[in-house]
């Protein structure tokens, strides 16, 4: 299976809250993912966990709200095209010489290296 894209948090934040600016084109992005076959689209788990802090932060509520969690985390794990990739040891550590060398922060030198090895699995 050919990974089409890797699914960022904005997504899913910009659909779950519908979000008036991006909101709609995040909502086709949804659609997409939900009408694609299991692993067409990737994501990591620390894109939950960002979801996951966005979205209580905005609405005022925080993660021991067990329904808000359940609720976005079946919103996005039930999505048939999505694939969530476990962060590992490596991708841990390799994300120090992508920050280096794409002049990146911390997060989003984690979302490449999930990006990176996922791409190889091609």
């Amino acid at each position: 299976m050919d990974i089409e894209s890797y699914i960022d948090l904005n997504i899913f934040a910009y659909w779950l809250c519908n979000y008036p600016i991006f909101g709609r084109k995040a909502y086709k992005w949804i659609k997409k993912i939900e009408e694609s076959p299991k692993g067409k689209y990737v994501t990591s788990s620390l894109t939950l966990y960002q979801t996951l802090m966005i979205i209580a932060s905005l609405t005022g509520k925080n993660l021991k709200d067990e329904e808000l969690v359940k609720e976005i985390v079946h919103s996005i794990t039930c999505l048939p095209g999505l694939a969530i990739a476990l962060l590992t040891a490596k991708d841990l550590t390799e994300e120090i010489s992508l920050m280096e060398k794409y002049k990146l922060d911390y997060e989003d030198a984690l979302h490449l290296a999930v990006v990176l090895r996922n791409k190889q699995k091609k």
